[in-house]
């Protein structure tokens, strides 16, 4: 088993993407090794109704006959109405866990005060609760694309480390994977979480090849290898440079990278 945590079909307005259908997927998972992708569908970050993406890629599945197993992940709004009806219906249908995109649908993971209300609303934490009765894990997207070179129609914006320490403290038992996450968002507190939160894991964006064995130990501290997964953020990035990477640097539990995330899916447990 080889699982790729960090995958994507569908368009995206700033970028022309090859491999962005479940066929073109499959043919790098089969070049590469990869049994088992996580998936979601991208359009769902740009629709009013994210749900909408969700329907288009049960409908890719159905027709879909390649080799890989995709574990498709329903993208979930929680600032958009009847989002909960919606979700339970994907898990429903065989979805196997929700997606969050805080800085393409307009909420933060922290608490929010609303306009109408005089209590904050913490919208992310109602995911990750619902994602815990249904027990699937759920997957929070910090972004695609390298800061210093988007397009200028993206979102400039970055989730804050204390953003991450207000949701994932909350909730400690929900299997969350954190994506393409910037190191720079790690706050002192948000790192001391990840030493006692069981369920958090984060894919290869953490680690680089040429940084320094100091700072390596250090993230690994925080991070620790059975949190580590692999993940390719495929079609936006290469995946033979990810391979790369696992290979280079030594500290690194390949073979682990490789299956942890399996405790997370019913399915694969």
């Amino acid at each position: 088993m080889f699982i790729d945590i960090n995958t994507y079909v569908g368009h995206w307005p700033f970028r022309n993407l090859k491999y962005n259908t479940l066929e073109g997927l499959d043919k790098l998972a089969r070049e590469y090794g990869v049994t088992h992708m996580v998936v979601a569908n991208l359009n769902g970050f740009f629709y009013k109704d994210a749900n909408t993406a969700n329907l288009e890629l049960l409908k890719e599945l159905e027709s879909y006959n390649g080799e890989t197993e995709f574990l498709p992940l329903a993208i979930v709004n929680p600032a958009y109405p009847e989002w909960e009806k919606d979700a339970r219906d994907m898990i429903a249908k065989g979805f196997a866990g929700f997606e969050l995109a805080p800085l393409y649908h307009g909420y933060s993971l922290a608490p929010e005060m609303l306009y109408d209300e005089y209590s904050p609303k913490h919208r992310a934490l109602e995911v990750l609760n619902l994602a815990e009765e249904l027990d699937v894990p759920v997957r929070i997207c910090a972004g695609f694309e390298n800061f210093r070179g988007r397009s200028p129609f993206d979102t400039y914006e970055n989730i804050k480390g204390d953003d991450y320490f207000a949701l994932l403290s909350k909730n400690k038992n929900v299997h969350v994977f954190v994506t393409s996450f910037a190191p720079s968002a790690v706050s002192d507190r948000f790192a001391e979480l990840l030493k006692d939160r069981e369920n958090t894991y984060l894919d290869l964006t953490q680690i680089s090849p040429i940084e320094s064995k100091k700072a390596l130990a250090k993230t690994l501290e925080n991070v620790t290898n059975k949190k580590l997964c692999f993940g390719s953020l495929s079609p936006f990035c290469y995946m033979a440079a990810e391979l790369i990477k696992m290979e280079f640097v030594p500290e690194l539990d390949t073979e682990a990278m490789k299956t942890n995330a399996a405790r997370a899916f019913k399915k694969l447990r």
